[in-house]
């Protein structure tokens, strides 16, 4: 095809074919780095969970065991019970807190990652004569003990505390 002026234009269909290729490669590049990013997110997240529901369940755990000693001892005020407790520094590669919260015979352990949104709650029991001190620690070893002189009565409570 020739214009009036004597010229052709067919080197601008494929100036502007490559171009088109150009913009939808990009396009499609992008959605799928986006869609890539937000499910390695939420797996993320997910890994997470699982960790922090597992590192949970181990402290409730230990408390118990704690709580049953306590319970089960003829004298409280001469009882010494340390209990080390060997947890992961990080879950899915971030830092987290541990938050215990105790009211009477029930409490909860929260669990947060610090970088992720993954929030774990994982409840315990103890015994109507244990009570349990409320705390707030970074993830990674704990110390378990009984405090004779703990609590808010002074009988004495579960502590939970950074070693």
């Amino acid at each position: 095809m020739r214009d009036r002026s004597g010229g052709t234009d067919r080197a601008v269909s494929v100036t502007v074919g490559y171009v088109m290729t150009l913009a939808v490669s990009t396009l499609l590049l992008s959605g799928l780095f986006v869609a890539g990013g937000s499910f390695v997110d939420t797996q993320r997240e997910r890994a997470a969970q699982g960790e922090l529901t597992v590192v949970g369940e181990r402290i409730a755990a230990d408390i118990g065991t704690v709580d049953r000693l306590v319970a089960t001892a003829e004298s409280r005020d001469n009882l010494t019970v340390h209990r080390p407790l060997t947890l992961p520094d990080r879950v899915s590669g971030t830092g987290y807190r541990i938050r215990i919260e105790a009211n009477g015979t029930q409490g909860t352990i929260a669990l947060e990652s610090e970088q992720t949104d993954a929030t774990v709650e994982v409840p315990f029991r103890t015994s109507e004569i244990v009570a349990v001190e409320n705390a707030t620690v970074d993830g990674g070893d704990l110390r378990i003990r009984w405090d004779p002189d703990g609590g808010a009565d002074g009988d004495g409570a579960v502590v939970v505390s950074e070693p």
